[in-house]
């Protein structure tokens, strides 16, 4: 299992930044290779949300589903991927003043198809330079909503 923890401070308010990352239908607009969301359920009851998704990684296509494993309002929301592509992803939110610092934990098994295709320290250097993407992505959204509001 290979893991990519990183972290940023987003000058947002932790509920808007949790919001944001929380709803599955936003993920293409941050992860870089996250080509689709589909089939989005969430459940008020127990805070439950699962959806499919279809993402690109190192040029080779995936699709897979992700379900809740931990949802904890603006500290912690913990989410796992199976089919296709077997990850945890853990965010983690600290308000710190009227911002958030975000950390984000990426634990994830690179496909045996891709391996056949290209070498395991390129598809994780690969996928560290999207995670830091992703978070300046983040950031960049969040900073920049209430000029577009």
């Amino acid at each position: 299992m290979k893991m990519i923890t990183r972290d940023i401070q987003v000058n947002t308010p932790v509920d808007r930044v949790f919001d944001f990352l929380t709803d599955p239908n936003n993920l293409p607009e941050f992860w870089p290779n996250v080509i689709e969301v589909k089939s989005v359920k969430k459940t008020k009851a127990n805070n439950s949300i699962a959806f499919n998704w279809a993402y690109k990684m190192a040029g080779v296509h995936f699709e897979g589903k992700c379900e809740t494993l931990e949802y904890v309002p603006y500290e912690r929301f913990v989410f796992q991927s199976t089919k296709g592509l077997d990850a945890t992803i853990r965010w983690k939110f600290q308000p710190t003043g009227g911002a958030t610092q975000l950390t984000l934990r990426f634990e994830y098994e690179i496909p045996s198809s891709l391996l056949k295709r290209i070498k395991d320290e390129i598809v994780v250097r690969e996928n560290e330079h999207e995670v830091d993407a992703m978070l300046q992505n983040v950031k960049t959204r969040l900073e920049l909503e209430p000029a577009y509001a």
